[in-house]
């Protein structure tokens, strides 16, 4: 019987703690005049299930001190927080979406956090299991959490985890680092404390802690083999738990809770998924925390993920900021690859604004040009550019721009690439301008425009080269046949 009292104890804990945080981490709940009611709901939601666990008569003190907040936090967003917490579950298991579910769960969290201890005082009273203990009104008004030798161990152990949550919230680097490596052996150190045992093994979770924060610097085989490192450090340091305290259940839950969970809540997402890709530097996209940059397995290309899993692939060779809300929050990020811009909306994750651009061709055409350049010498600020017009609706399906600066770089920008030169991209044949602003110095541009298929033109090649000598149009000729000669426009 009382090992049953127990377990349902420390389940009715874990859902506390479960809305604790789903609560407290909602941005709606930080609000002056709603915060203290929820703070107060949280930490006397506690306090009920340690008089109802005492078997204590007096328990209608704190239930009559509960309703009221419960009332003035469920009218603020108490609901909303608990369902928030469901979707958080769909999105971190990739379980399809099901409204139904989802509010049969948001049901029975209703239920047991507002209604359960009501019932179960209810049910006990009349049957004379309630005893009174000797817990004063002092304890029964909040005290009991800071009096009673489990009480404060549960205390300790669940503001550890909400210090840990909201750390990783705001991702703060340093914090974050901190968090994942001291909350840990913390956890730890107050668990053995309570069972009145030596913190044996203590550097190694702490070493385990140390390879889980780091491990997200690298992706792939490495990130997997760091990651199960820092995992088996931590079922050594339980199975020392298990022999001092020969409890198998709070030994395996604690390998879960203290391997996987509160470090995944100190670092502010979780490390499990986007296992491939390694996370850009300790950096994310202000103001939205929760989304961070990932690298290839070359470092070089960068692409986005949020605290939950992937959004973007890491094929990007930037990411910019392009539209932003007031007080400069940014919300649509410019994703630059082979001299072509897409647009991501964060607030939707979707892309939107897209270009009419073919990425294949897009990344040929930026080969023939590259290429060109790294064959010759060239000045400093050299430039060129092609440009692939479909003619069926005129729409730019390749615009590639470089310029030298002792290796080519893509230009992402169109507006004066090469200014006040008004040659006329639709007609066939050469254009010439010999005196082309560049900086602080002139160049020489010369344009070429010719259409393929001959039999039935169906997209129109731009050719043009600013340079410091005279280009032979030539040159531009054989870019041009180069193009034509791709085989999406040979089809």
């Amino acid at each position: 019987m009382n090992k049953m009292k127990s377990r349902l104890l420390f389940f009715d804990l874990a859902i506390c703690s479960l809305w604790m945080l789903s609560v407290l981490g909602g941005r709606y709940s930080w609000t002056y005049h709603i915060l203290p009611f929820i703070v107060l709901a949280v930490f006397y939601r506690v306090v009920v299930s340690f008089s109802l666990y005492h078997q204590e008569k007096r328990t209608w003190l704190p239930l009559l001190v509960f309703m009221p907040l419960a009332f003035f936090s469920a009218i603020y967003g108490v609901h909303n927080g608990i369902s928030d917490s469901v979707d958080r579950l769909y999105e971190l298991t990739n379980l399809e979406y099901n409204e139904t579910l989802k509010y049969a769960i948001v049901g029975f969290f209703i239920v047991w956090l507002f209604i359960v201890p009501y019932l179960e005082y209810l049910i006990l009273l009349p049957e004379k299991w309630l005893v009174r203990t000797d817990l004063t009104r002092k304890e029964l008004l909040g005290g009991i959490l800071w009096h009673g030798r489990l009480e404060k161990t549960v205390s300790a152990i669940m503001m550890v985890m909400l210090t840990a949550f909201l750390t990783g919230l705001n991702m703060s680097p340093r914090l974050c680092q901190l968090m994942c490596l001291t909350a840990a052996p913390l956890t730890y150190w107050l668990l053995c404390h309570y069972y009145g045992i030596k913190a044996e093994k203590i550097w190694v979770l702490a070493v385990a802690m140390a390879v889980f924060c780091y491990a997200q610097l690298f992706g792939g085989v490495w990130r997997a083999s760091m990651l199960l490192v820092s995992f088996g450090l931590v079922v050594y340091v339980c199975t020392q738990l298990y022999k001092n305290t020969k409890r198998y259940l709070l030994a395996n839950i604690f390998a879960l809770y203290v391997g996987i969970l509160l470090p995944s809540f100190a670092i502010g997402y979780n490390q499990y998924a986007c296992i491939n890709y390694a996370r850009g530097g300790f950096y994310y996209l202000e103001p939205f925390h929760g989304i961070l940059f990932i690298t290839d397995k070359t470092g070089e290309l960068y692409g986005l993920r949020d605290r939950y899993g992937l959004l973007v692939e890491p094929i990007y060779e930037r990411i910019e900021t392009r539209d932003q809300f007031p007080h400069e929050w940014a919300y649509i990020y410019a994703m630059k690859k082979d001299g072509y811009t897409r647009y991501y909306d964060v607030c939707n994750n979707q892309f939107t604004h897209e270009p009419d651009i073919r990425p294949e061709l897009q990344r040929e055409v930026r080969s023939i040009i590259e290429n060109h350049f790294k064959s010759i010498e060239n000045g400093y600020d050299d430039k060129g550019q092609i440009t692939i017009t479909n003619l069926t609706d005129d729409k730019t399906i390749a615009n590639v721009r470089v310029s030298m600066y002792g290796n080519p770089f893509l230009n992402y920008e169109n507006d004066h690439f090469i200014p006040d030169d008004n040659a006329d991209a639709s007609a066939d044949g050469f254009f010439r301008n010999d005196s082309v602003p560049v900086y602080h110095s002139t160049k020489r541009s010369l344009s070429y425009t010719t259409t393929v298929p001959d039999d039935a033109p169906t997209y129109r090649i731009y050719v043009r080269l600013a340079t410091d000598s005279l280009t032979d149009g030539s040159t531009l000729i054989g870019l041009a046949r180069q193009v034509a000669s791709l085989p999406e426009l040979m089809k």
